[in-house]
């Protein structure tokens, strides 16, 4: 039997690679320009409990879910990497990702996801919740 700290390391690891907090930095500081800082951080706060939401949403009942709408695991990846892809074009040819009024929208949609738990992220939970592995350790 694993040790707790080999378990938490096992599940922490691959989870901080495919969230990327340090590559999304620079997208959220773009977005949040202009905006005081008792907004920035509502935003970010609104970007975390969106990204959590998904995030354990899709753990607890992601593979019920591809399963009713028959798709599987390597499906939804790839057409998840399709829709990053074309935001990622969006981005290069306009400057910039969303045309938003309100920071809410930008917290959810792009931060708290596809950017912070988007179609890797999402992959990588389905794969730990589902090999006898990487099982649910944590919980």
């Amino acid at each position: 039997m694993h040790s707790f700290v080999e378990s938490f390391v096992l599940t922490f690891v691959p989870l901080f690679i495919v969230i990327d907090a340090i590559g999304n930095l620079p997208i959220v500081v773009s977005l949040t320009e202009g905006i005081s800082l008792r907004e920035r951080r509502r935003m970010v706060n609104i970007a975390i409990i969106t990204a959590t939401l998904v995030g354990l949403a899709f753990l607890f009942f992601g593979h019920w879910i591809l399963n009713v709408l028959r798709i599987q695991v390597g499906e939804f990846a790839i057409a998840g990497g399709l829709i990053l892809l074309v935001l990622s074009i969006k981005y290069m040819i306009t400057g910039h990702l969303i045309d938003a009024n309100k920071e809410e929208m930008a917290a959810v949609v792009p931060i708290g996801t596809p950017l912070v738990v988007g179609p890797a992220t999402i992959t990588t939970l389905l794969f730990l919740a589902d090999v006898e592995k990487y099982s649910l350790y944590m919980i």
